[in-house]
């Protein structure tokens, strides 16, 4: 047991890091792909309470097959902009928007691509509030260091 809370409180390498969002963002790919092509999967006539038309629907349908482009693009390449504690506001806004798409689906019999969203969603949440998922790089983007000599 100590052993195992010793891994979770452990930093993980850089390489760890950037290969874990390279794969989140590939499971985010065949995910989408699975929905919409393989099983046919639609989308609820409501979301929020706004009416969505056919339009709207397949337009939210293409931003859902889209999303891989933050995990993939933004953190898999590296590419930060914005300081820590916003960058793990950012992944966390990341994990709400996978929570609200696993709700977005109409039920069927088979539906496992809701929870498997949500799972995504919930490794990003966690991912956002230890803030474990930002490489060693930009740890220190966006702050002022000062030295202090004696």
């Amino acid at each position: 047991m100590m052993k195992l809370l010793g891994l979770i409180m452990k930093r993980p390498s850089d390489s760890q890091i950037r290969i874990s969002k390279i794969v989140l963002g590939i499971m985010l790919i065949l995910t989408g792909i699975v929905a919409f092509r393989v099983q046919n999967l639609s989308l609820e006539d409501s979301i929020f309470g706004i009416a969505l038309t056919g339009d709207t629907k397949l337009y939210v349908s293409y931003a859902i097959i889209a999303l891989w482009a933050i995990p993939l693009v933004l953190w898999g390449l590296d590419i930060n902009v914005l300081s820590r504690g916003r960058t793990r506001i950012l992944q966390i806004l990341f994990a709400i928007i996978l929570f609200i798409i696993s709700g977005m689906f109409v039920e069927t019999a088979n539906l496992w691509v809701d929870i498997f969203y949500f799972l995504l969603g919930l490794a990003v949440f966690f991912a956002g509030i230890t803030g474990k998922a930002i490489t060693k790089k930009w740890l220190k983007a966006g702050q002022k260091i000062t030295k202090i000599r004696v």
